[in-house]
């Protein structure tokens, strides 16, 4: 009775939090909630040692539907002590840099994962994204890792397991991956209509303080304190790499979009970038069906990392933010940059400025 009490209290919680939001749980979210209760009894059960079937849930579905403040509310009210959740993209990060000072050991993944989780009983991952075929390989490991363990793993991602690391070169490559979290992990779509993202932005949010200008001409400068657009760039080291930068002092970073997404940087530098400046600007974004695959899915990265971790937006365009801008792209990942992106304010030509 006391186990089914502290998960009829996770539940209560929740549905707290979203009232605090106001906003009223759909069916969907309803259904993984109580997902969530269910899995939360079954680890504090007394004969939890004896590992049932499910192992974790999967969290899929289109942008904006409430995923990830789920995940948040569910994480604060889970009444586990050794709990951790992270971006899935800081996470590999993590993964990379212990890695590299434990080289030299046997087993060097599994020596870094026993660090990275160590007592860790509840882990989620948020933006169960993948990209990078390198990572990509490592997946079964950790998940083998995590199951064989008994750590209970709650994700939220955008596609179904078996959409992940769609480009068909690497999706066969990835299939072992994809066998185990079916295999472990109980699927739940969250499937409702309401793009909550675009309801209303959130003033609070560092992010969502940032703004789309257009075309960026002196006058909008000066009413938003934005720099003037530099002709020269400087080098700025991040981590083994040189990056061309306008200029970065003072928790401010101002640069191109040519320099920072046509240029063959990764996510691990936008995280690395992000932990030192907290307002970012980046000038001269284009049109994104006029430019390659691998910048788009480079800014779709940006602004993942960037929303994520909370940092201060402002892009300067060369026309409005409207479906123009996106047109030519066929990457999955777009809608979700179209959505975060729909909550920065939008000055352009003839627009007032407070």
């Amino acid at each position: 009775m006391e186990k089914r009490a502290k998960g009829i209290e996770l539940q209560q919680a929740i549905q707290k939090k979203a009232q605090l939001c106001k906003y009223t749980l759909d069916k969907y979210q309803i259904s993984v909630v109580e997902n969530m209760v269910c899995l939360i009894n079954t680890m504090l059960r007394r004969f939890w040692f004896k590992r049932p079937c499910v192992k974790g849930i999967y969290i899929w579905g289109p942008v904006g539907r409430g995923k990830s403040f789920i995940l948040d509310a569910f994480f604060e009210a889970a009444p586990i002590k050794n709990k951790r959740r992270v971006h899935f993209h800081h996470f590999f990060r993590e993964l990379h840099q212990l890695m590299n000072l434990q080289a030299g050991k046997k087993d060097l993944m599994e020596a870094t994962l026993h660090t990275q989780l160590q007592n860790c009983q509840l882990l989620c991952f948020d933006e169960f994204h993948l990209h990078d075929i390198g990572d990509a390989m490592l997946i079964s490991r950790l998940l083998n890792f995590i199951f064989q363990r008994g750590i209970v793993l709650i994700t939220t991602s955008n596609y179904p397991p078996n959409d992940l690391l769609a480009n068909p070169l690497y999706h066969e490559r990835f299939l072992p991956a994809i066998q185990l979290i079916e295999k472990n992990m109980k699927i739940v779509s969250m499937e409702g209509e309401i793009d909550y993202r675009c309801l209303v932005g959130n003033d609070v949010d560092p992010f969502c303080q940032g703004a789309y200008v257009w075309p960026g001409n002196e006058e909008q400068r000066i009413k938003l304190s934005l720099p003037e657009r530099l002709m020269s760039t400087i080098d700025l080291k991040v981590g083994y790499r040189i990056l061309s930068v306008l200029s970065a002092a003072n928790g401010i970073i101002h640069l191109t979009f040519q320099d920072l997404c046509s240029s063959p940087t990764a996510v691990m530098d936008y995280l690395a970038l992000s932990e030192r400046y907290q307002c970012w600007i980046i000038e001269d974004i284009p049109e994104l069906g006029q430019v390659s695959c691998a910048a788009q899915q480079r800014f779709i990265n940006v602004v993942d990392v960037l929303y994520d971790q909370r940092c201060q937006l402002y892009l300067i365009g060369c026309r409005p933010l409207d479906d123009k801008m996106f047109d030519g792209v066929e990457l999955a990942d777009i809608s979700r940059t179209r959505s975060r992106l729909s909550q920065l304010k939008q000055y352009g030509l003839g627009c007032s400025i407070a």
